[in-house]
């Protein structure tokens, strides 16, 4: 009997052990999400901040507002950005990888059109940053109707997406979508600032600086030439109020300030023949202007055509980077540009986006890179901004 007790003891102690050491294996699992599933309760962290060069510090917002209305009255900017992690500017190449979200989340990316190449390439992009960082991805190309867009917004809020990256079509009329969003508690990131309603953050370029950079290379050649900077100089503008072009034309005429002989003629137009027939006027009635300054992309194409037909030498700068101003760039028909990347932003809003989810302070604000291109570096940059095509395969094959 005494052994049959001491033997129901033994037997005890051992399951003992052995329920112990079950438990402490089951400890030792990873909890979900922790090593590819959908929760972790490890502390979150921003990889991305080692990129980051802080213009404002975390803690503070950015007020874009008084960035745009400053400048211009007429722009009445008036957004409100949630997110206090301050302004930061980072380059088109992260040395950081992209935060893996914490769960299988849905994201809703509305593009206001991809018929450019520009607004493609951020497509394109965008869904290479779903995939990297570990999100389902819906898509809708609005084709620059704001309607088109708020309707899809409408959908997703009814599917109940977990955050939403947008590219305003109207900078104004994007207002009644992110109230949307805001109501129904989905985080939202655009690419693009909008000049109404509200956002977590916004993905940007510092627009001043892109003007006042096409100026600085004006004034360079200028001087290189030894043509006293005194005289007209021409820009072809928008034909309509958009906060980049003010702001553009705002930056170029501040580098010219030290300069009190310089007019400014501005022209308007919005299709590269619209640009093509002002500028082309433009050359017969001011044939001693010293220098053109194209706004954006359509802009300059009309006028270096327009430069070409007249077989003119007049020094033309601009902004963007479609491949044929970087092919007129090394041909010597534009004399450079401020130019930007159409795949970073894809990257910069994806990681903001995921990192709010993630339950991370983001910054309100982001400025992606501006880089001046003329002919010393635009064989590099091409191959930059379009990875895996050279300019001299382009200017060759069209």
């Amino acid at each position: 009997m005494r052994r049959k007790i001491i033997s129901l003891i033994v037997l005890a102690v051992c399951l003992s052990m052995l329920m112990g050491i079950v438990a402490c294996n089951n400890n030792d699992t990873p909890a979900p999400g922790s090593n590819g599933g959908t929760t972790s309760n490890e502390p979150a962290v921003n990889p991305n901040i080692p990129d980051y060069r802080y213009i404002q510090p975390a803690g503070e917002i950015f007020d874009i507002n008084s960035y745009y209305n400053d400048k211009d009255p007429l722009l009445a900017a008036n957004v409100t950005i949630r997110s206090t992690g301050g302004l930061v500017e980072v380059p088109d190449n992260p040395t950081t990888a992209m935060p893996q979200a914490r769960e299988r989340w849905t994201v809703g990316f509305s593009v206001y059109y991809t018929v450019d190449e520009v607004g493609a390439m951020i497509l394109d992009t965008m869904v290479e940053a779903a995939a990297a960082a570990g999100v389902n991805l819906l898509v809708n190309d609005a084709n620059y109707d704001q309607n088109a867009q708020n309707m899809a917004i409408e959908q997703w809020i009814l599917q109940g997406v977990d955050g939403v990256i947008l590219a305003p079509c109207d900078f104004y009329g994007v207002a009644d979508a992110l109230e949307r969003l805001t109501n129904a508690g989905i985080p939202v990131v655009t690419l693009n600032p909008p000049l109404a309603g509200a956002a977590d953050s916004i993905v940007m370029l510092d627009c001043v600086e892109q003007g006042y950079q096409a100026a600085e290379m004006l004034i360079e050649h200028l001087n290189r030439q030894g043509t006293p900077i005194s005289g007209k100089i021409i820009i072809n503008q928008i034909s309509f109020l958009h906060p980049n072009a003010v702001c553009r034309e705002l930056g170029f005429r501040q580098a010219f300030a030290s300069h009190p002989g310089v007019e400014f003629i501005v022209l308007t137009g919005l299709s590269p023949e619209e640009h093509y027939i002002a500028f082309e006027g433009a050359l017969l009635a001011h044939p001693d202007a010293i220098g053109a300054f194209g706004i954006y992309s359509s802009a300059v194409i009309g006028m270096m055509n327009a430069k070409l037909a007249a077989n003119s030498a007049i020094p033309i700068t601009a902004i963007d980077n479609d491949k044929l101003i970087l092919a007129g760039i090394k041909e010597g028909n534009i004399i450079g540009s401020s130019c930007y990347s159409s795949t970073a932003p894809s990257f910069w809003s994806m990681s903001l986006l995921i990192n709010m989810l993630n339950g991370v302070e983001i910054p309100g604000t982001l400025f992606y890179q501006n880089t001046k291109v003329t002919a010393d570096n635009v064989d590099a940059m091409f191959a930059h901004y379009y990875a895996g095509q050279t300019l001299a395969n382009f200017m060759q094959t069209g």
